[in-house]
């Protein structure tokens, strides 16, 4: 009975051991000199898209690059911590992608900065806090891009992006700037207007009495035709 039951214990082990070992999405701990990370990996193949930012895992490390990858995705919940395990940063990845709310934490348990990322890009508003929680930047993305309106609380700066580019608004003109642009108008249209009668003119013949005879009137023509001879 013993054995029965024991070697039914070492099936269940090694059953667990394999699928531990062999299933992609066991949890990985690895650390460096500053933070402990706990992540999970995916083995499926993806082509890279251009511009966007994978993060994968080889040789014991954690890897980015752009438009590129050489080991295994990162997939769902990722978290790094601190020696101390106090939360530094924590979100989601998807085949290698962040996406969704993501975190990181100074050493005090404060938040240091929120923002969302939509397949790879950043999306959405954009939030930095200092060590006693106090906003110092925020602003928004678009795409992956600065777009809207930025505020920096510490250099006491007002910016506002344009698809990644600063956007600088046109000054607006005072009423006697609209009224000098107004009159300067006027006064260009009326030159065109004028230029386009004298080339009409010079355009038409000119006609006088020498070169076109004045046509007699019908009653005038018709009297003065000769009369018939009284003499026989």
């Amino acid at each position: 009975m013993k054995t029965k039951v024991l070697t039914i214990f070492l099936a269940l082990l090694s059953t667990f051991l394999l699928i531990s070992f062999s299933d992609p999405y066991t949890i990985k701990r690895i650390s460096d000199a500053n933070f402990r990370y706990e992540f999970y990996t995916t083995n499926k193949k993806i082509k890279p898209k251009d511009n966007k930012i994978y993060y994968w895992f080889k040789g014991g490390l954690i890897h980015n690059t752009q438009s590129g990858m050489a080991g295994e995705l990162l997939q769902d919940k990722f978290v790094k911590m601190y020696h101390s395990n106090q939360l530094a940063e924590q979100g989601t990845f998807k085949k290698g992608l962040k996406i969704g709310w993501w975190k990181t934490w100074f050493t005090n348990g404060m938040v240091e900065t929120t923002q969302k990322w939509s397949n790879g890009l950043q999306s959405g508003d954009f939030f930095r806090y200092d060590e006693s929680g106090l906003v110092i930047k925020k602003g928004s993305f678009k795409s992956g891009r600065k777009h809207g309106l930025w505020i920096d609380y510490i250099k006491k700066d007002t910016v506002i992006y344009k698809r990644g580019l600063v956007f600088v608004k046109k000054a607006k003109s005072s009423k006697a700037e609209k009224a000098k642009i107004k009159e300067e108008k006027l006064k260009t249209n009326s030159i065109k207007k004028e230029d386009k009668i004298k080339k009409r003119a010079s355009k038409k013949p000119e006609t006088t009495s020498e070169t076109k005879p004045k046509k007699e009137g019908f009653f005038k023509r018709l009297f003065s035709k000769k009369q018939p001879s009284t003499n026989g």
